[in-house]
């Protein structure tokens, strides 16, 4: 898509999800074995023929540029367009209520300016899930509006957060609603769930924020739905899988729900891949009286034991009589010999040793902070 750019907001955070964001940015806190949260929205982007993407860093980035590096991997190392790296004010780090932060756009007014761009996909680093923007681009361009918001319908057991759509006729927008401005009666909440990624015309972003120079700390949906009556806002419905990552609840939910048949082939088997930063390496070894069901497990790892419903990344050592149901064991960890580990996400490099047993409950799993030996 030569006529559109890419915009990833990814300067928040969350103390919700405890010690797998304590030294890292929500938008590269690992997921699903190999990949980082935020390989979803680039993946999304890139997969729509979209060549000049933006990322607004926060505050602690390093593990965003480790991952990164020039864009080699999603195509966007490139002459023309390409990956841009874009500052985030101090502001925005560690608020989920604010993630479009008005700030960080005028900041970079730069970025949006000196491309000529007709159109530029706006959206958040935090959720999973594999949309062809080809059709968001397409229907935005045909209604004639001048933004066009991605909302699904709200899942039951989701948490009342972010923003809600009150559609009228032909999916006109007639008021954005924010969770935290409601009661906490559910029937409050509309059930069109903003889906933290909209569209519009790149002049009318500008010309947008331009407007609010002297409030700048505004969330740019809360600018947009103070703005309604002046402009033409459209609904676009996205109904595959969206697991949106706000909590170590739902970081365990989004991890568990892609070991699902259907949920794993339309995250990663379509015509549109989730592309990340390519690691090499031997292939897994299941030794000995070793056991696995209902698991993704990548390359490196060393499986003695048994390994049940859970999601292993790289280079885990799993010894002889532990048993892992449940759970997220990350890169580098061990689990020792007749260990017992249970709804638990063990950061990288966790060393469990010798017949413990650690376990969480389905409602609240257990973290184990990076490099925990226990």
């Amino acid at each position: 898509m030569n006529d559109v750019m890419g915009l990833i907001c990814a300067n928040y955070n969350t103390d919700r999800l405890g010690a797998l964001t304590e030294d890292r940015p929500l938008a590269s806190a690992p997921f699903g074995g190999r990949y980082r949260l935020m390989d979803f929205v680039l993946s999304n982007l890139v997969n729509a023929g979209i060549r000049t993407v933006g990322i607004i860093m926060p505050y602690m980035y390093r593990s965003m540029m480790d991952h990164l590096g020039a864009g080699k991997d999603w195509f966007l190392d490139r002459k023309r367009g390409g990956l841009f790296i874009l500052p985030g004010s101090v502001y925005g780090f560690n608020n989920m209520s604010t993630q479009f932060l008005v700030k960080d756009m005028i900041k970079n007014k730069d970025y949006l300016v000196r491309d000529e761009k007709e159109y530029i996909i706006i959206a958040t680093a935090n959720q999973v899930y594999n949309m062809d923007y080809t059709g968001l681009i397409k229907a935005h361009a045909e209604s004639g509006a001048d933004i066009t918001l991605v909302y699904r319908n709200r899942a039951l057991h989701e948490e009342r957060s972010g923003y809600f759509l009150e559609l009228s006729a032909k999916n006109r927008v007639a008021d954005i609603v924010s969770a935290k401005t409601r009661d906490n009666a559910e029937e409050d909440a509309p059930d069109a769930l903003f889906a933290d990624c909209l569209i519009m015309g790149r002049q009318k972003l500008v010309d947008l924020i331009g407007w609010y120079q002297v409030v700048d700390y505004m969330d740019l949906m809360d600018v947009i739905g103070e703005n309604l009556s002046l402009l033409s806002v459209r609904g676009y419905e996205f109904s595959g899988y969206l697991g949106r990552v706000e909590s170590i609840e739902a970081y365990m939910r989004c991890s568990l729900e892609i070991l699902s048949p259907e949920v794993h082939e339309e995250l990663f088997f379509g015509d549109r891949p989730i592309y990340t930063k390519i690691k090499d390496g031997v292939p897994t070894r299941y030794i000995g009286r070793s056991e696995v069901s209902n698991c993704l497990i990548p390359n490196e790892c060393t499986i003695r034991g048994r390994v049940e419903n859970s999601i292993i990344f790289p280079s885990v050592v799993v010894e002889s009589g532990a048993v892992i149901k449940n759970s997220v064991i990350m890169q580098r960890a061990v689990v020792g010999e007749n260990a017992t580990v249970e709804n638990v996400i063990a950061d990288k490099f966790v060393v469990i040793g010798k017949n413990l047993t650690i376990r969480g409950n389905t409602e609240r799993p257990l973290v184990l902070k990076k490099k925990n030996i226990m």
